[in-house]
C-alpha cells in the first residue's frame, strides 16, 4: 500500500517499516501525491507568506491536506492534553457514562465503543466530544425554535469526574482556545490563497465561530478482524479539520487523482490540517476535501486521534460558490473549476476592488443546519430526547 511522501518531514526511511520503504524504493517520486508541512512562522513573515500561500495552494488543490509545524500550540499543552485524554479513557466505564452524550442536548459528551456509523460501516473507538463554553439559549423550543440553536450550551463536566482528573477541564478549554486561534490563522491564509482578502471568510465565523473537539481512542484488535474500521472513509463536513494524533498511525488519505488509500503517517511536532466540504463547496472542488478513514488498529497498543473542526458560526449563511461581480457589468461570475484553470480562478476570486463579496441573488445554505445535519446523523440518540417536541 502507497505511503504519501512527505516535504520537510522529520521522518526518515530508518522510522518507516520495511514494507513502506519498498514501496517508496519501487516508485519513482513523481508517481506519488507529496504531503507538504508548512510552518505557520513562514505564514507570520512577510518575506516568506507568498511561498506559504503558493504551498497551500499547491496541496489544497492537489490533495486538500498537509501538515503544519511551528504552529504556536505549547508543546506542554499538546502533551497534558493527550495525557488527559487518555486518562478520561482509562476511567471506569461507570464513570464515563456520567458524562453520555445522550444527556446533552449540545451533543457534547462520551459515546461507547461501537455506537457509532461512518459510510455505513461500524467505528471501532470511543469517543469523547466538546464544544464551545457557552450559555444554553434559554428561548430555545424544541420543535418551534431552529434546531441548531440547541447546538450552543456548557459542556458536560461531572464533578465526580473532575475529582479524578483535576486538570481535564481545565486543559480541554485550554487547548481549544489555542486551536481556535490556530485555525483563524489558517483560514485567513485559505482566503489570501484565493486571492482574497485576509478578512474575507470573517463575516462567515463572526464573533462565535463554532467548533467540536472530537477525543477518540482507538483499541488494538487482533490481526485479521474484518468486521469492523477505526472509522470508515467520509470527507469532513466543515471548513477545516485540525488533527492531533498519537504516533501509532493507522490514518489513511485518498488521492483524488487515483483513489488510492495511502498511509498517512504521524510527522512529530505537527498537526495534520484537511479541508471539509464547505470549503470545497465555495470553491466548486478547486480546493479539495480529503477523503480519509481510520484502519483497525492492529499495533498493540491504543490509538489516540484528537481532531478539532473549525467552522462558521452557526447562524452564518454560506454562498454555494464565492462569486464577485464583474466590473462594468450587472452579472454574477461563478467559479467554474472544471473548466478553468488555478490562475483563472484566482483571476475570478480577486474582489479586492471593493465590490461586494456575497451579492444578495448569490444561493446561500444555512451553515447552523449543516453542522446540525452531521451531529443528528453521528449521534441520533440525542434528538429524541432534547429536540422532539415532546421533549
Amino acid at each position: 500500500m502507497p505511503t504519501l511522501l512527505y516535504k520537510d518531514s522529520t521522518l526518515t526511511t530508518e522510522t518507516v517499516s520495511t514494507r513502506t520503504a519498498a514501496c517508496v524504493a519501487n516508485t519513482t517520486e513523481g508517481a506519488l501525491p507529496r504531503v507538504a508541512t508548512l510552518s505557520l512562522q513562514d505564514y507570520l513573515c512577510p518575506a516568506t507568506r507568498p511561498q506559504f500561500l503558493n504551498d497551500m495552494r499547491t496541496s489544497l488543490t492537489e490533495l486538500g491536506t498537509f501538515y503544519i509545524k511551528d504552529h504556536g500550540v505549547s508543546p506542554t499543552l499538546i502533551q497534558s492534553t493527550m495525557a488527559t485524554v487518555r486518562d478520561y479513557f482509562n476511567l471506569p466505564l461507570a464513570e464515563k457514562k456520567k458524562m453520555l452524550i445522550g444527556n446533552s442536548r449540545h451533543f457534547r459528551g462520551y459515546k461507547l465503543m461501537g455506537e457509532e456509523f461512518t459510510n455505513n460501516q461500524v467505528d471501532h473507538r470511543e469517543q469523547l466530544q466538546f464544544g464551545p463554553e457557552d450559555e444554553a439559549v434559554a428561548s430555545f423550543q424544541p420543535g418551534t425554535s431552529a434546531d441548531h440553536t440547541g447546538l450552543v450550551g456548557p459542556n458536560q463536566w461531572p464533578a465526580s469526574t473532575l475529582d479524578l482528573l483535576p486538570q481535564f477541564r481545565p486543559c480541554i478549554l485550554e487547548y481549544m482556545d489555542q486551536l481556535e486561534i490556530l485555525s483563524t490563522h489558517l483560514m485567513e491564509a485559505i482566503a489570501l490563497s484565493l486571492d482574497l482578502d485576509a478578512s474575507y471568510f470573517r463575516d462567515l465565523f463572526g464573533l462565535n465561530p463554532y467548533y467540536r473537539l472530537k477525543c477518540a481512542k482507538y483499541p488494538s484488535v487482533a490481526q485479521g478482524k474484518s468486521a469492523t474500521i477505526g472509522c470508515g472513509a467520509h470527507k469532513d463536513t466543515g471548513f477545516l479539520t485540525v488533527l492531533l494524533q498519537d504516533m501509532v498511525g493507522g490514518l489513511q488519505g485518498q488521492d483524488p487523482a487515483s483513489g488510492t488509500w495511502m498511509d498517512t503517517r504521524p510527522v512529530p511536532d505537527t498537526f495534520i490540517v484537511t479541508l471539509g466540504e464547505s470549503v470545497e463547496r465555495l470553491t466548486d472542488g478547486a480546493y479539495q476535501a480529503t477523503v480519509h478513514r481510520v484502519l483497525n488498529n492492529t499495533s498493540g497498543q491504543d490509538r489516540y486521534s484528537i481532531p478539532f473542526f473549525f467552522d462558521p458560526a452557526l447562524d452564518a449563511q454560506i454562498p454555494n460558490r464565492l462569486a464577485t461581480a464583474v466590473s462594468g457589468k450587472n452579472e454574477v461570475m461563478m467559479i467554474d473549476s472544471k473548466n478553468s484553470s488555478l490562475e483563472d480562478l484566482v483571476e475570478v476570486l480577486n474582489i479586492n476592488d471593493g465590490l461586494a463579496p456575497y451579492p444578495k441573488e448569490t444561493q446561500t445554505w444555512s451553515n447552523g443546519a449543516h453542522i446540525f445535519e452531521t451531529v443528528h446523523r453521528c449521534h441520533p440518540e440525542v434528538y429524541p430526547r432534547w429536540y422532539s417536541r415532546e421533549a
